[in-house]
């Protein structure tokens, strides 16, 4: 029989690994929201925040909730209080009457919820997860065809870590990406006024955070067919001094539009014209093609070096008797000797060979599938996700490979040989 105390503390450690697996790694993540879903009016519609990093350097990204935006939605009461401070929200003094005389399925739209929590992780594909995404939700309450003028999102006093936090953002040139369905958003966190592009930051230079954002929204039917996000320097807020505390009002504002001349399926030719994005998604044709010919005039102009010395060294050697030839060896013959020697490392040397041709193989295959649209070139982390799969399948082709030029060399260990192509080249990447 286990004694009491042994038992009370297993079933407390039970208890505290089931805690930590609900609400840690193992905590259930939320779905996709599938693209291309039809919405009825007053529908929730949801804002992924995904996020933030420098404009300069976009492989340098970090979570949207690493800079301190709000976790959660005001309530009501807030909200109005907040609203009839605000100097250019109109009506704010008879939004209860409103709310009171209107029919309660015209509310269903525009009245707060707040059942919407910020920072809870999203499911991913494979490529995102590679491209560095970091999909959350958002506490934003978005309503299908409903416009909101105004709307408090939170009201917090940021401290002197939160304003330094923010403002080496904004002078690192920080944008934010969020996504309503598939279709991503960006917008930068704050700006900065009168600083020296060397000196940086000066006496008389301020630097403003943008806390209201304006979602506009393009339908087509019950689809939504176009989102953008902009800041409106009109209301940002002053964070030069970090010394002190700052109170903000996060808020947002949503505007729909019917958009017609845009069908759902083209709904991503929009953002081939955006700032955020390269100037075009078509393949650049003559690059490659005058890549491709300076390789092979480079290869000619080296066969034709080449063939010329050969043919020399072979003229001379014909010319000469062989108690000649046996004295004195020139050109390429002084090397052959060293063509022909194994290496010191045969294991380190197939593998290399064995990667580099599954490498080269790879490649062609996803060039072959991007070129005939088998794999979407505009998809986020398709081309990534491609690649890994690709390499997954063309590792037989890097074993084969190394695991016969290995036993062409009269090896033993073949089994180290393949374990080692295997790892080659995943491991160092990661």
């Amino acid at each position: 029989m286990p004694r009491p105390s042994l038992l009370l503390t297993t079933l407390l450690l039970l208890s505290s690994s089931l805690n930590v697996a609900h609400g840690g790694f193992f905590k259930k993540k939320h779905r996709r929201q599938k693209a291309g879903t039809k919405y009825n009016e007053h529908d929730a519609v949801h804002v992924v925040v995904n996020k933030v990093g420098p404009f300069n350097n976009p492989t340098e990204t970090y979570r949207y909730y690493s800079l301190p935006f709000c976790h959660k939605h005001a309530d009501e009461e807030e909200h109005l209080e907040a609203a009839g401070e605000f100097n250019d929200f109109e009506g704010a003094d008879g939004m209860d009457d409103a709310y009171e005389n209107e029919p309660r399925i015209a509310l269903a739209g525009r009245r707060i919820q707040g059942d919407r929590i910020g920072a809870e992780r999203h499911k991913q594909r494979l490529g995102e997860s590679i491209a560095g995404d970091r999909r959350e939700t958002s506490p934003y309450e978005l309503s299908f065809q409903d416009d909101i003028e105004w709307r408090l999102l939170c009201k917090t006093t940021l401290g002197e870590k939160e304003l330094t936090k923010l403002k080496d953002a904004i002078h690192n040139n920080y944008f934010f990406e969020m996504f309503i369905e598939d279709l991503p958003m960006w917008g930068y966190v704050g700006d900065f006024e009168d600083e020296d592009a060397i000196l940086g930051e000066m006496q008389g230079s301020h630097t403003y955070l943008f806390p209201h954002l304006h979602f506009k929204i393009g339908t087509n039917g019950q689809r939504i067919v176009s989102a953008t996000v902009t800041t409106e320097r009109d209301r940002r807020v002053d964070i030069t001094n970090v010394h002190k505390p700052t109170t903000v009002q996060f808020s947002y504002s949503v505007e729909w539009f019917e958009d017609h001349t845009l069908q759902w399926k083209d709904r991503m030719t929009r953002y081939a014209d955006s700032r955020f994005l390269p100037s075009s998604f078509e393949i650049h044709w003559l690059s490659i093609i005058n890549s491709f010919v300076l390789v092979l005039l480079l290869t000619a102009f080296l066969t034709i070096i080449l063939m010329r010395v050969l043919k020399n060294d072979f003229s001379r050697y014909m010319e000469l008797d062989d108690e000649t030839l046996e004295e004195e060896e020139s050109g390429w013959k002084l090397i052959h000797g060293d063509v022909f020697r194994f290496p010191e490392f045969p294991v380190l040397f197939c593998a290399s060979v064995g990667t580099g041709v599954q490498l080269i193989v790879a490649t062609f295959f996803l060039l072959g599938l991007a070129l005939t649209n088998l794999i979407s070139t505009t998809r986020r982390g398709s081309i990534l996700a491609g690649m890994v799969v690709l390499y997954c399948l063309t590792c037989t082709v890097g074993s084969y490979v190394s695991t016969r030029l290995y036993l062409q060399m009269n090896g033993k260990a073949w089994v180290r040989c393949v374990l080692v192509t295997a790892g080659l080249f995943p491991v160092p990447v990661a």
